[in-house]
C-alpha cells in the first residue's frame, strides 16, 4: 500500500479525519500505526472479554458483530470505515463487550493504546474528532432514553433489537426461543408470535426456527 493509498484510507475514518499526511508518516515510522490484513477463514478477531489493548479501525472489507445474551445471539455486519467498540479503550474494565470475525478480506489499522493516549496529548484535531464522537454518543444516548414506552408489542421487540445492537446497519440475525423473547417483553408467547407475524408481513422480520432475521425496523 503506497503512502498516499494509506493516507486516504486513514484519513476516511472519523477519528482520523483532518490529520495530515505528515502526522500519518510518523506515526508509522515509529510503530504507532500498523496495517494489518484479515482473512475470513480465520477466525475472531477479537473476543467478547478481551481486554482492549489498541484502538482497532476496520479500513477494508466487513466483519462480523456478536452479540451474546444469556439466552439469545445476535449477530450484526460491519463495513469499512468503522472504528470497533473505541469506548473500550477508555472504559473502566477497558475490554470488549462484542465478538468480531472477518466475513471478507480487508484491512484493519491498529494504534496501540500509549501512542493513542501520545497522539490524543499533542494533537489538536485528534482530540477534537475523539471529544466529538464521545458528545455524539452521548447525546444519542440521551435522546434514546427520552423515547415515549413503546405502544405495540412491535415496538418493543424494535426497542430492545436497536437498544442490544452495536451497529446502525441491516439485516440483524437472532437466534432466541419465542419463549425467552416473550419473557423479555412481558408478553405471552402468542402475543410476541403474533407481533413477528405482523412485522413478517410488512416485510421487516423473515422467521424460521429459533431465529429472526431482522431486515430494517
Amino acid at each position: 500500500m503506497t503512502t498516499s493509498d494509506l493516507y486516504l484510507q486513514v484519513t476516511a475514518l472519523p477519528l482520523l479525519q483532518g490529520i495530515s499526511a505528515e502526522d500519518i508518516l510518523h506515526m508509522q515510522e515509529r510503530g504507532a500505526l500498523r496495517i494489518v490484513s484479515m482473512e475470513p477463514e480465520e477466525g475472531d478477531i477479537i473476543q467478547n472479554g478481551q481486554h482492549c489493548r489498541t484502538l482497532t479501525m476496520l479500513m477494508e472489507g466487513t466483519l462480523s458483530c456478536t452479540t451474546n445474551g444469556e439466552d439469545w445471539t445476535l449477530v450484526e455486519e460491519i463495513h469499512a470505515p468503522a472504528i470497533i467498540e473505541e469506548e473500550a479503550l477508555w472504559s473502566l474494565s477497558q475490554t470488549y463487550n462484542h465478538t468480531y470475525c472477518p466475513t471478507s478480506e480487508g484491512h484493519l489499522l491498529v494504534i496501540d493504546r500509549r501512542h493513542m493516549m501520545q497522539t490524543m496529548l499533542h494533537n489538536d484535531i485528534f482530540r477534537i474528532n475523539l471529544l466529538t464522537r464521545m458528545s455524539t454518543r452521548l447525546e444519542r444516548n440521551y435522546h434514546n432514553n427520552q423515547l415515549p414506552p413503546p405502544d405495540s408489542i412491535a415496538q418493543k421487540i424494535e426497542r430492545f433489537v436497536k437498544d442490544i445492537s452495536c451497529t446502525t446497519t441491516w439485516p440483524k440475525r437472532m437466534r432466541i426461543k419465542m419463549t425467552t423473547l416473550a419473557g423479555i417483553m412481558g408478553e405471552t408467547r402468542l402475543q410476541v408470535s403474533k407481533a413477528l407475524r405482523q412485522m413478517e408481513a410488512k416485510g421487516q422480520v423473515s422467521l424460521s426456527r429459533e431465529q429472526i432475521t431482522f431486515l430494517e425496523v
